[in-house]
């Protein structure tokens, strides 16, 4: 059997990008989505994997819980045999000022963006230290390194994932697995291009942008390299070098920003 990646929030958006560079390169690929296996999003998402060369299992998993995560984890190594790489991918992103956030708002973001990626990343550890191996590529964001405007409790919650991938990464470097950590910015999936988030856009830089195309245009005359927003294969060629590559076998506990020069 070859190799298996299980990729949470994986039926859309950056996490189906990543699912579908593994089924390219030959991965059976567990998705794990809070959708229903009903949603033509999954099923799309499945049959795409599979027209990419992959094998597909689609398992309905909220991080927000751990039986569902355990649920998750056991499917996939009763269906392919090993996990070989896991990559945290499901988050949210909502909005407002510090101290406009109301406590269920701030823990509704922290479970899942945080302790989401905490519950993945734990139990995959379960099962790569029986292996003696595996690659394990949390997603954070420019977010986790610098303070966002709108959006502290995100940027609490990504700030955290750093943190968790630093302190995993050193309990099990002699074990065989590395645990590192991608920031990107902005990057064009559902999450950005929606009304909410142009709405932010236009807060934040005091702007009336009307379509995200403008605020892209406008937004990426002031960034070093020229670019706003990037495409979800630019995050997920990155995640599959650190997942996949001979190259990326010594990198462990890093985290990676992959900003366009919006850091500079």
């Amino acid at each position: 059997m070859g190799k298996t990646v299980l990729i949470t929030g994986g039926a859309q958006g950056q996490g189906l990008s990543h699912a579908l560079t593994f089924a390219k390169a030959g991965y059976q690929v567990v998705i794990g989505d809070i959708l229903p296996l009903e949603d033509e999003r999954v099923k799309a998402a499945v049959r795409q994997i599979q027209e990419a060369g992959g094998k597909a299992l689609a398992v309905v998993c909220d991080v927000t819980s751990t039986e569902q995560v355990e649920g998750m984890f056991a499917k996939a190594a009763e269906t392919f045999g090993t996990i070989d790489v896991v990559i945290s991918n499901a988050g949210i992103m909502t909005f407002g000022k510090t101290w406009e956030l109301t406590d269920e708002k701030v823990l509704q973001t922290l479970d899942i963006n945080l302790m989401g990626t905490w519950r993945v990343d734990k139990e995959a550890v379960k099962y790569m230290m029986e292996q003696k191996s595996g690659r394990i590529v949390n997603i954070s964001s420019t977010a986790g390194l610098k303070g966002t405007p709108d959006l502290c409790h995100y940027t609490m919650s990504k700030f955290g994932v750093i943190g968790l991938t630093k302190t995993l990464a050193k309990e099990v470097a002699k074990l065989g697995i590395t645990v590192n950590v991608l920031c990107p910015t902005m990057v064009k999936t559902p999450m950005t291009q929606r009304p909410e988030f142009l709405a932010y856009l236009n807060g934040m830089k005091g702007k009336s942008y009307k379509t995200f195309e403008e605020a892209d245009a406008e937004l990426s005359k002031g960034r070093a390299m020229g670019i706003a927003f990037i495409e979800p294969e630019d995050v997920s060629r990155m995640v599959f070098w650190l997942a996949d590559s001979e190259e990326a076998r010594l990198i462990t506990g890093a985290s990676l920003p992959l900003d366009a020069g919006s850091m500079l």
